[in-house]
């Protein structure tokens, strides 16, 4: 049986039907899936209704939208947006919604103001706020620059996101882990990685936990040892498994996730 701390991120099932990425992540064993805002914004309420029936929790939300937006019309449009996700999470007891920075530079500062922001609207609706690094091209690429953004921020909830393919494409090491506390860590999403340059990886080079070369067993039991205790989230890009039956890719994933040792 896998522990109720693994849970599948439905992205990693591709273009898949979202009743079917739903009768997959159910029938492979999972307890809990990471939801994609694109795949259930047309209609949340019926989404909803499917997770429920379907009885799986959540563990993330993602795929927010610009939350740094200057032009205040595009801002204000950004937070309607973002209070509809808020206010979904809530309802479906999920207390994590996972944010990334956008592409193009922003200062620590005005990041920091906008995180903080984004941060009391979620308040109203006790769901944490968690700021994933995405690594090269993007303005907040490392654990580093992720981290004093939340620090500069200084709000409850707020946190980071990490992903264990982002950390290792960022050069990130585990001494770098020690300043952040474990209760600043709200989720991990898990996926290793081909043999590549660094330079040269994208999402696209995520594989299944245990084929690939990033030392996972080292980065997780240094979470462990942080006393990280929340969940652990299987999040593949690969566009190879999505041309896969979806009941495939997921049956895979305990498999994959089993090698962890996750309890």
């Amino acid at each position: 049986m896998m522990p109720d701390r693994i849970a599948l991120n439905l992205v990693s099932l591709g273009p898949a039907d979202f009743d079917a990425k739903l009768y997959a992540a159910t029938t492979a064993g999972f307890a809990a899936v990471g939801l994609v805002w694109e795949d259930i914004a047309a209609s949340p309420e019926r989404a909803a209704e499917e997770i429920r029936l379907a009885e799986l929790a959540v563990a993330e939300v993602t795929g927010l939208p610009s939350w740094t937006e200057s032009d205040p019309t595009a801002h204000s449009l950004a937070m309607v947006q973002a209070e509809a996700l808020f206010e979904m999470a809530a309802d479906l007891d999920c207390s994590v919604v996972v944010v990334g920075p956008p592409v193009e530079g922003v200062e620590p500062l005005p990041a920091a103001t906008a995180f903080g922001d984004l941060c009391r609207l979620a308040d109203r609706f006790r769901v944490r706020v968690g700021l994933e690094f995405l690594g090269p091209p993007h303005s907040v690429s490392t654990l580093a620059s992720a981290w004093q953004i939340v620090e500069l921020a200084d709000v409850s909830n707020g946190g980071l996101v990490l992903d264990t393919f982002n950390f290792y494409r960022s050069s990130c090491t585990l001494e770098m882990l020690e300043s952040v506390p474990a209760e600043k860590i709200f989720l991990v999403q898990v996926s290793d990685s081909v043999d590549l340059p660094l330079r040269e990886l994208a999402d696209r080079h995520r594989v299944y936990p245990g084929s690939g070369v990033i030392p996972l067993d080292q980065l997780l039991a240094a979470l462990d040892g942080k006393g990280y205790s929340g969940y652990y989230s299987l999040e593949l890009h690969n566009e190879g498994y999505w041309e896969e039956d979806p009941l495939v890719v997921a049956r895979e994933g305990p498999r994959a996730m089993h090698r962890l040792d996750i309890t």
